[in-house]
């Protein structure tokens, strides 16, 4: 539920993963990238990645057991020589990439087929349509790490794309109401 993530509370502490794998370890260096990408984890530097979010299970998964502060490290952390959250944000996430993906959606949502479904025709245009509009959103939240409201970048449009996605359903959902077969 994106409402939910993005109006969740934020204590105003950054959590930190901060990691040294050898070399020779790259395997496991590239499953702890994408693990950590995978959980919303903003990568400031390719060892050193960041969440607004607590990380009380992430030491036991990411550790297995007992942690060699030489390899891994865990942090909670805030900034202290001027760094500014957003400047935290625009480091970690790359918001143009994703800013990019909700715009698509929002365009596939402008191509939603109005208009009530009187035959097969009609309801096999509103089918593919909401294949799409479906994908679009879903590779929006895969990149998304949908942060609280209060770290979003102005230019952000993920809530402007929800609220015009809640409502393009409401009116799909109407127009199912009129398909005659």
């Amino acid at each position: 539920d994106p409402d939910a993530q993005w109006s969740r509370h934020w204590d105003g502490r950054w959590r930190l993963v901060l990691f040294d794998v050898p070399m020779e370890q790259h395997v496991h260096r590239g499953r702890l990238r994408r693990y950590l990408h995978a959980r919303g984890f903003g990568c400031l530097q390719g060892s050193v990645w960041v969440t607004p979010d607590p990380v009380a299970g992430e030491r036991e998964i990411l550790a297995g057991g007992k942690v060699d502060v030489k390899s891994l490290l865990l942090l909670e952390a805030r900034p202290c020589a001027g760094e500014r959250d957003e400047e935290i944000v625009a480091g970690g996430w790359n918001f143009e990439r994703i800013n990019q993906f909700y715009f698509r959606h929002i365009e596939i949502l402008d191509q939603h087929p109005d208009g009530p479904l009187h035959d097969v025709t009609a309801a096999r245009r509103l089918q593919r349509w909401a294949a799409q509009e479906r994908e679009a959103w879903l590779a929006a939240v895969r990149v998304d790490p949908l942060l609280p409201k209060r770290l979003l970048p102005e230019d952000y449009p993920g809530c402007q794309a929800w609220r015009r996605r809640t409502e393009v359903m409401r009116r799909a959902g109407e127009q199912l109401q009129t398909f005659r077969e």
